[in-house]
């Protein structure tokens, strides 16, 4: 009788590519076989139940649950050669190095960190499509794919995925080490710990690397960024504003007792900043009377007697640039000077009222550890003469300086602070359109730790209050209520109310004279600005 022969050794290379494919099959039949079953049976009651509950439209999804268990069933029953075969090789010492034996049961793991570092990449951009790339991380795991759809938990399902994947290294790790006698299972142990230790720590690097120095966000999908931005300057900005609408039940408005102006008739239009919504949406509510016929929303609309947007917005609907949106006037920090020159193109002569003052503001992630910055930081920051966090007393990563349209209330205030110094044009993931669209960046510190932003006091500590951002002192002084008034806080800007001389509606002059009045001067402070 002849001694049976042993099995012929495969190469490098096609060990390296049968086990890497078996590292991924074998876990997905384990894993997926059950709950194929289950969803055969699902999909077969759905088609057969009738239209109530699918019917036809779900014959597709059972063919294709019909085709995945029949896969899983047919991988289960070849698996056991391969894996016999795959183990002769390994009790054979072939491939003759351990580190190639061992080779392919890493790649999985390698594979699904790399694709969760892309994924939580584009998350920032688009959080649908980066659920959708998990699916590449652990193609064998479909299933826990699948339920995490369907449940909402796709943090679950990335962490059975990599737990599993991880286990099941350590497993292969340990039984190539007891077939080796040239390897202790001890090494086996310490080499696993290594190399998992290793592919997190390069994938973890790698990660941090592009999102901080080589690829914002916005560059993986630019389309879907100027469609937003379209949007937001037609329709209106970032901020919700439902809870401060006029008369709406429940509103967080600033209530006023006894005002002393009522406004009966001719009641003006107003337009305004976002941030300034709260004050005259209050004074709104406050002194015009016979609202009934009166359409409140704080989306630019023709109709609209109190609207919000952007302060370029607020400004064309003062000039009349804009048919459908019109106002007697508006609400905003001090206008640029392209602005005025546009009035004076028009021969439109303005009425430009003080009302309060606000505090101009920088801040970071909280992630950050920078406190505060000088004026002359700033303007270096912002005329890329400093590009470095670490130039300034911060961790060696890149600035990355937002900016905002031009005319924009925090835009003309950056020019201004800026003075004879040239404000470099912000690439486009240093553009947002939106305060609001700042704020969330600057706050979303898994992309932007790195981040610089600016806007106005009362809107990122009061209306767009964000946990994950924090203010900067500028020249070591807080923006506080009280450095405000005193005057120690080095920028600060003007709320005013502007209108055009020509204007006729006579409760337009009467509106910003109550403005000037205790009682207006009293909503200005409620609100949460400083009255002049």
């Amino acid at each position: 009788m002849s001694e049976p022969q042993s099995p012929k050794p495969y190469s490098v290379a096609s060990y390296l590519c049968l086990a890497t494919l078996w590292s991924f099959l074998v876990p997905a039949l384990y894993v997926n076989v059950i709950p194929a079953l289950c969803l055969m049976f699902a999909m077969a009651a759905s088609v057969i139940g009738g239209a109530p509950f699918g019917g036809l439209r779900d014959l597709p999804f059972f063919i294709i649950s019909v085709g995945l268990f029949a896969l899983c069933v047919f991988l289960l029953i070849r698996a056991p050669k391969v894996m016999k075969r795959l183990r002769e090789n390994h009790k054979a010492e072939q491939p003759r190095s351990f580190t190639l034996l061992i080779l392919p049961y890493w790649i999985p793991l390698f594979w699904g960190l790399a694709v969760i570092a892309v994924s939580f990449y584009m998350a920032p951009t688009s959080l649908a499509r980066s659920q959708g790339y998990m699916a590449f991380a652990f193609p064998q795991y479909f299933t826990f794919y699948v339920m995490g759809l369907m449940s909402g938990g796709m943090r679950l399902f990335t962490v059975l995925s990599v737990v599993f994947t991880v286990f099941l290294s350590l497993g292969s790790t340990l039984d190539i080490a007891k077939l080796a006698p040239s390897v202790p299972k001890t090494r086996g142990w310490i080499l696993h710990a290594v190399i998992t230790l290793l592919l997190c720590g390069f994938v973890g690097l790698a990660y941090s690397h592009f999102r901080t120095e080589i690829f914002p966000p916005t560059a993986w999908d630019s389309d879907a960024v100027v469609r937003d931005e379209r949007s937001r300057r037609l329709y209106g900005g970032d901020t919700d504003l439902s809870e401060y609408v006029p008369f709406k039940e429940n509103n967080k408005l600033v209530k006023i007792e006894s005002p002393t102006l009522l406004i009966e008739g001719e009641h003006p239009k107003i337009h305004g900043a976002f941030a300034l919504y709260p004050i005259y949406a209050a004074a709104v509510q406050a002194t015009y009377c016979d609202t009934k016929d009166l359409y409140f929303d704080p989306n630019p609309h023709g109709d609209a007697v109190a609207m919000s947007g952007t302060s370029p917005q607020a400004f064309d609907a003062l000039l009349g640039v804009n048919r459908l949106i019109q106002s007697d006037m508006i609400f905003m920090l001090q206008p640029s000077e392209k602005q005025l020159q546009q009035a004076k193109d028009k021969n439109i002569e303005l009425v430009i009222t003080p009302i309060g003052y606000e505090a101009f503001v920088f801040f970071v992630s909280t992630f950050n550890p920078v406190d505060e910055l000088s004026l002359d930081q700033i303007r270096d920051i912002y005329s890329k003469k400093t590009t470095r966090w670490n130039q300034v007393g911060g961790k060696n990563e890149r600035i990355l300086p937002f900016q905002r349209p031009e005319g924009s209330g925090s835009q003309t205030a950056m020019l201004r602070l800026m003075g004879d110094v040239p404000m470099a044009p912000p690439l486009k993931e240093e553009f947002r359109h939106g305060m609001g669209a700042i704020v969330a960046s600057v706050a979303d510190y898994r992309n932007y730790g790195n981040a610089l932003g600016f806007s106005f006091r009362y809107y990122v500590e009061g209306l767009f209050k964000h946990d994950g951002v924090k203010l900067l002192k500028i020249n070591g002084i807080a923006p506080t209520m009280e450095n405000i008034q005193n005057g120690s806080y080095p920028v600060i800007g003007e709320l005013v109310i502007i209108s055009r001389k020509d204007n006729t509606n006579p409760n337009v002059q009467k509106l910003t004279d109550w403005f000037l009045s205790p009682q207006g001067q009293e909503l200005v402070r409620d609100v949460g600005y400083v009255p002049l």
